[in-house]
């Protein structure tokens, strides 16, 4: 299958729209991210507005009208009578005029995608550290928020799901959500975080925060968030995670404190 590897926006904002000069009603969404291939420029480049996609109009929420099924996220048309290498036409507006190009379509490669497909036949992976639990960024944990996930997703998780992984940053964990306890006051509302350290060492895997765990400093666990998160750190205190680990399991009948089968490579 094909995929489009741009990233974009909702275009509501029409202050966007105007600084962007588009003329007439307002329509289309807005590129923000385009992925380089061996150096050579993308055919869709940020801050492109994009118009039509095969020939149907995109709207300011990134939906089009398909004739079957009604109004549909633009990525759908991208697997519409469509495989990988297939050609895509589309209307953008760039440098205050309409301009048409042709896309083609790249291979879908969950493997090496930066969010992954779950595996069906595996264990979904999971920490739980003092009542605060963190997952892998996966295709299935976005999938979550239902049919319409595309959209409902937070935007800053969603927003990884077309990013190739890098060397340093080959996967994600985010904290997902907290389970309240004493040990966690204060933290309770925190979720959809995504993780960068622990205790001074990046994580990428829960395998990567299980060790860092081992490490506390000056008797406190430091976990750091993504600059532009809500909460970017918390610290936990190091002496009582154990003992405030073990009354979260207890009180919400979980089993084991992790299960983790990803890891660096």
């Amino acid at each position: 299958l094909g995929y489009f590897d741009f990233t974009w926006q909702p275009a509501e904002n029409p202050e966007t729209l105007d600084y962007l000069k588009l003329e007439g009603e307002k329509r289309g969404v807005v590129v923000i991210d385009a992925p380089k291939k061996s150096g050579v420029e993308p055919v869709v480049r940020p801050r492109d507005v994009l118009l039509q996609v095969d020939g149907f109009d995109i709207d300011t929420q990134g939906d089009y009208l398909d004739p079957g099924y009604g109004h549909l996220l633009l990525e759908n048309i991208s697997t519409r009578n469509k495989w990988a290498g297939d050609p895509v036409r589309l209307k953008i507006w760039r440098d205050g005029r309409a301009q048409d190009v042709v896309y083609r379509l790249p291979k879908a490669e969950d493997a090496a995608r930066l969010v992954p497909e779950a595996p069906f036949d595996q264990e979904p992976e999971y920490l739980i550290a003092g009542g605060l639990v963190f997952q892998p960024l996966t295709k299935n944990y976005l999938r979550s928020w239902g049919q319409d996930w595309e959209r409902r997703a937070p935007f800053r998780l969603a927003y990884f799901r077309n990013q190739d992984p890098a060397p340093e940053r080959p996967a994600i964990v985010i904290l997902s959500q907290v389970l309240p306890d004493i040990f966690n006051l204060g933290y309770q509302e925190s979720r959809q975080l995504v993780l960068e350290k622990v205790n001074g060492q990046k994580v990428n895997y829960l395998s990567d925060l299980q060790q860092a765990l081992q490490k506390p400093a000056n008797g406190f666990h430091t976990l750091e968030f993504m600059k532009g998160d809500t909460l970017q750190r918390i610290v936990l205190d190091a002496a009582t995670l154990e003992a405030a680990t073990k009354r979260v399991l207890d009180r919400y009948g979980i089993g084991e404190e992790h299960v983790i089968i990803s890891s660096a490579k």
